[in-house]
């Protein structure tokens, strides 16, 4: 009986430490990150605060009034790539220091852009200790930097404006030794430029120069480089001083988003780069050898490349999608299809090969599609039991073979419509794994289950995300003014969010421009977290869904939450706060006529919100210093990183989640219902007691002895072996 008093005690306490101090994060649905249906709100912006994106003003405006070569070289070596490699740094490893003046806004965007270097080439930028030669990134009048490398300290300025990932990038490249692009030697074959309405006396920032003074290391000429003139560059009258040659890429040039694919190819060619330093991993499916997926022997069905367009080997649903998931046009591309109908009732596995990672973190992100029939219990698993998973699982590291499945990272279960959805989330590999992912039928006629473009990147993902579906629709129908509002989300920390989103603009002259805002919302963790909600670096990002994550270039804009609006970060007393935004996130016209922003009538929206308070206690550190770097790079590891944190991202689903308000009510029932138990259990055990210690007394007097001398009710002490319900709970 004391065991049973005392699981009931421990029980209780620990659901009240879990009630007062665990925060929780939810997944947006089962579908892992998707608003199927949007609900258009008229009007609606009177509770919206508009902050300008402050990247509307380039890094050459920024620069306007100061006497810098180019509008942002400090000194001038030589162009564009250097001919001359002295100038290049003799490490692949770069140091780096910071300055204390640096704000949050800046730090972030440095963080940022430091790793888009590791994502994309082999070249990190680590904390600087006794090394002569590093970069100290500096809070100057404006975005400079010098051409390669100059010895000693060099300073790369981050000031007031040019707190943006692709100006930190920008600057970078320069200090690497890279000079802008329409200064190439072949400029003139791709542009025209306009001296008519230059500003007098910076005509010389549109020299070119010859093959003597640059190298263009063998890249075709690039309209997407961040390395770019905007095309209204150092202009005197507001009209263009760039006109592209051909017209397809006038809105092109000048983007500041992050590296183009040839600015990468430069920076590796010149350093000498065979690979990332950060392993990623993308596959569509394009190809027969389907990128080293292969079945799984030991089970009892099979996975399908299925081509639109072409007969396949088996019959095969008439449902099956008619676009895949990488292009998302009608009649072309391939993936890997799940048909119930060539198996009403199996499991199939699909292997990748033997995967490497060099990061404690890796975000995993595929296209998936399910067309299932009503209350049909088909299922696509990720990382689960034995079968009905799509698993990460450790190998044996000589033979590749499967030694252990791990937990559940993920499971989608239920029809998603006749959609492409997205699924992202951050996962743990082990330094080498494989990736399973399995379909499991359930008996129904034409169930459909297809997986597509699967990518890994070493790194985390963003906080979340959310897809509006049927989006040429919804710009069609919207007005100026109109919003659609996403789930409810969550921070890692558990703080609640929705993001605003106008299709049309907010209003006024922004129309042509959709507008995004950030609301803090009411959430289930509200009592346990510190308010108010400061030191956020708050990222909303248009993405580009190319399916080849490495070359994908994201729309965004950024900034910190602070006091300037300090209604819009309290603890919310209605569902949600004021918005913080930007009414200029991203043109139309850029969203409907660029990349991939809208792939099979769909928008993405990614969000990531990172604490920076640590920053303001000088225990910030950039990027992941934790990378397991190749000997032969001779690269050091120096200070602590963020992605080697836990993330705090228990996968509840909302669909399958309770209220707040429905948790506490079934928490009170539930604990009323014990309570009461434990007193009848109590009663019925103290009248057994009773009663035998009535027998006890009877029995001394029947001896002829007279009872224990403690004896008097209810205060008797038993003696060992007897069960005390009045002794002090907290003394024993």
């Amino acid at each position: 009986m004391r065991n049973l008093f005392f699981i009931f005690l421990v029980f209780f306490s620990v659901l009240a430490v879990q009630a007062n101090r665990t925060p929780r994060k939810f997944k947006i649905n089962s579908g892992g990150g998707v608003l199927t249906k949007s609900e258009l709100f008229v009007g609606g912006q009177t509770s919206i605060k508009v902050f300008e994106a402050f990247q509307e003003r380039d890094i050459f405006q920024i620069n306007a009034d100061k006497s810098l070569r180019d509008g942002d070289i400090l000194s001038v070596n030589t162009y564009n790539s250097l001919v001359d490699e002295g100038k290049y740094w003799d490490t692949r490893s770069i140091p780096v220091s910071y300055s204390p003046d640096l704000n949050l806004q800046a730090l972030a965007a440095i963080e940022d852009a430091l790793r888009e270097y590791e994502m994309r080439t082999c070249l990190s930028f680590v904390d600087r200790t006794i090394e002569t030669n590093y970069i100290y990134f500096e809070p100057l009048n404006g975005c400079w930097s010098n051409i390669g490398q100059t010895g000693g300290m060099q300073t790369v300025s981050i000031g007031p404006g040019c707190e943006l990932m692709a100006t930190v990038i920008h600057e970078i490249m320069h200090a690497l030794g890279i000079y802008h692009e329409q200064s190439r030697t072949d400029r003139n074959d791709y542009v025209t430029i306009l001296t008519e309405n230059v500003t007098p006396g910076k005509e010389g920032n549109f020299d070119s120069y010859s093959y003597d003074v640059i190298d263009d290391r063998r890249v075709p000429y690039d309209y997407n480089s961040v390395m770019y003139y905007p095309d209204t560059a150092f202009t005197s009258n507001g009209q263009k001083t760039i006109i592209t040659i051909d017209p397809a890429f006038q809105d092109v040039i000048g983007q500041t988003r992050t590296f183009s694919v040839g600015d990468v190819t430069k920076i590796n060619r010149m350093y000498q780069c065979m690979e990332p330093l950060r392993v990623s991993y993308t596959c569509n499916f394009e190809k027969e050898a389907v990128c080293g997926y292969v079945q799984d022997s030991t089970d009892d069905a099979d996975w399908l490349r299925y081509t639109i367009g072409e007969s396949p080997s088996v019959i095969v649903s008439p449902n099956v999608p008619k676009t895949d998931g990488t292009r998302g046009i009608d009649g072309y591309g391939s993936y890997m299809l799940f048909d119930s109908n060539t198996e009403l009732d199996g499991v199939a596995n699909l292997r990748a090969m033997r995967l490497q990672s060099n990061v404690p973190q890796q975000c995993l992100e595929f296209s998936y599609y399910m067309d299932l029939a009503t209350n049909s219990p088909a299922s696509l698993r990720l990382n689960g039991d034995n079968r009905y998973c799509v698993y990460v699982a450790t190998i044996d590291p000589s033979t590749g073979e499967i030694l252990q499945l791990g937990s559940p990272v993920t499971t989608l279960t239920g029809d998603h419509e006749t959609y492409w959805n997205t699924e992202r989330l951050t996962i743990s590999a082990p330094a080498e794994y494989k990736l399973v992912f399995t379909a499991s039928s359930g008996g129904q006629t034409f169930d459909v289950i297809a997986v597509d473009d699967i990518t890994v990147l070493d790194k985390p993902c963003e906080t979340s995300y959310f897809v509006i579906h049927d989006y040429a629709e919804l710009l069609a129908s919207s007005s100026p003014g109109d919003n659609v509002l996403s789930p409810i989300m969550y921070t890692d920390d558990g703080y609640a969010f929705y993001i605003k989103v106008f299709p049309s603009g907010y209003g006024g002259s922004n129309g042509d421009n959709m507008a995004m805002y950030y609301c803090v919302g009411m959430g289930v963790n509200d009592d346990k977290l510190k308010w108010p909600f400061y030191d956020r670096n708050i990222k909303m990002s248009v993405v580009d869904q190319e399916s080849d994550a490495l070359i994908r270039m994201n729309q965004y804009s950024h900034f910190i939450t602070n006091d300037d609006c300090e209604s819009c970060w309290s603890q919310p007393t209605g569902w949600i706060n004021r918005g913080i935004g930007f009414s200029k996130i991203m043109p139309i016209s850029d969203i409907i006529g660029t990349r991939h922003f809208v792939k099979h009538n769909s928008l993405m929206i990614s969000i990531d919100v990172k604490d920076m308070s640590n920053a303001a206690t000088n225990t910030f550190r950039v990027a992941n210093q934790e990378i397991k770097r190749p000997s032969s790079m001779m690269l050091t590891q120096n200070g602590s990183n963020r992605d080697s944190q836990p993330l705090l991202r228990p996968t509840y689903s909302d669909e399958n989640s309770l209220s707040e308000t429905e948790a506490i009510s079934i928490a009170t029932v539930t604990a009323s219902i014990v309570f009461v138990l434990m007193i009848v259990v109590l009663v019925a055990f103290n009248f057994q007691n009773q009663k035998h210690l009535t027998q006890v007394v009877k029995a001394f007097i029947g001896a002829g002895k007279t009872p224990p001398p403690d004896y008097n009710g209810a205060n008797f002490k038993p003696q060992k072996g007897h069960v005390n319900f009045t002794m002090d709970i907290d003394k024993k």
